[in-house]
């Protein structure tokens, strides 16, 4: 994502789904992407989700990942699903441009 000039917060890996909320109303971010690559992860994905929504963030989030498919990303509520890297760059291009 930064090669394509965006500005990307990179929180690491297995956080806290309450500090991608936090940090989201804090930087008052345009979009929220979330990866996994281990099936024990994807379940944190659908517990984040729900709390950037019952918060009222409006930023959209998308997931991707090796273990995810785009039906299980719309069983979990998120907003889009990126299949590979240059999907999740046109995801930002057509949210955040």
């Amino acid at each position: 994502m930064e090669n394509y000039s965006y500005n990307v917060i990179d929180l690491g890996k297995d956080v806290d789904p309450a500090l991608i909320m936090e940090t989201a109303l804090k930087e008052n971010v345009d979009l929220i992407g979330l990866s996994a690559l281990m099936t024990t992860t994807v379940k944190n994905m659908e517990e984040t989700i729900a709390l950037i929504k019952d918060a009222g963030i409006k930023a959209p989030v998308f997931v991707g990942g090796a273990v995810l498919i785009e039906g299980y990303a719309q069983m979990i509520g998120a907003d889009f699903y990126g299949k590979d890297a240059r999907e999740s760059v046109s995801i930002a291009d057509s949210v955040c441009q």
